[in-house]
């Protein structure tokens, strides 16, 4: 179809389809995403009992944005930037899924939406279609965690996240890892799209704005206890990553109290 991608989730028996001369073979609990305008069709024949869900989908409406960066599952710090809302998410092309039943009931409570008349049934439907591509998303990306790359960045994640109040040097990560630091930080930026500097960056901001709630100090006094080697290299950094400075961000902060 010249629109219209195709999303089939297999429940029963099996499906073979060919995609522009590609094979496939849908059996139950497994998934295909069929592109749009792209020749596919079906090679054996169904088994008697098959039983499949399918939805047809658009892509979303164009935006501004001339290259989309890919969402990076990686955990950051609590803050949301908005270049995130402007990254693009690739949905896996064939798959199994471990929660076949949870899936299944998805998928049979979009039929009954879809069966609704009522008159917000498209608004509702594109929401929760939404949802259910996002949760097959993430148990992919549960799937791929077990990959070496992943496990050892995970590690990383983990380390710096605990490590309290101060950034650690390539030497202690690399060290504490027992990897090439060079090695660690090309691979940190590809598999999250930050540095590690700016990671450890953003958790520290995090741990700033805590202590501001807290009132355990001044702007000057936080810096210090963060272990940033003056409070207007502090402020600066401060900025970048939340859109304001240290003094703007307490004051509205009380203001709001």
């Amino acid at each position: 179809m010249e629109k219209i991608h195709v999303f089939v989730f297999v429940i029963e028996g099996s499906i073979h389809v060919y995609e522009d001369g590609t094979e496939y073979r849908i059996n139950a609990g497994s998934y295909l995403f069929l592109r749009k305008n792209i020749s596919h069709w079906g090679g054996e024949l169904y088994k008697p009992g098959t039983k499949w869900y399918y939805i047809h989908f658009y892509d979303s409406p164009q935006n501004e944005i001339t290259e989309e960066v890919e969402y990076m599952y990686f955990p950051h710090s609590s803050m949301i930037y908005e270049d995130t809302y402007s990254t693009k998410m690739s949905l896996p092309k064939h798959g199994t899924v471990y929660n076949a039943d949870f899936m299944k009931i998805k998928l049979k409570n979009l039929v009954s939406l879809y069966e609704n008349p009522h008159p917000l049934r498209p608004l509702q439907l594109s929401l929760l279609t939404y949802q259910f591509f996002i949760e097959l998303y993430s148990s992919h990306l549960e799937e791929r965690k077990e990959s070496k790359k992943h496990y050892i960045v995970n590690q990383m994640v983990k380390l710096l996240r605990t490590t309290e109040n101060k950034k650690l040097t390539g030497e202690e990560i690399g060290n504490t890892l027992g990897m090439n630091y060079a090695y660690l930080s090309t691979l940190f930026k590809k598999q999250t799209g930050r540095s590690v500097s700016m990671y450890q960056n953003e958790l520290l901001i995090e741990k700033a704005i805590d202590m501001f709630k807290k009132n355990d100090g001044n702007v000057s006094e936080v810096s210090d206890a963060l272990g940033f080697s003056n409070p207007f290299y502090f402020s600066r950094v401060f900025k970048k990553i939340t859109g304001v400075s240290p003094t703007t961000y307490i004051n509205e902060n009380y203001r709001y109290q």
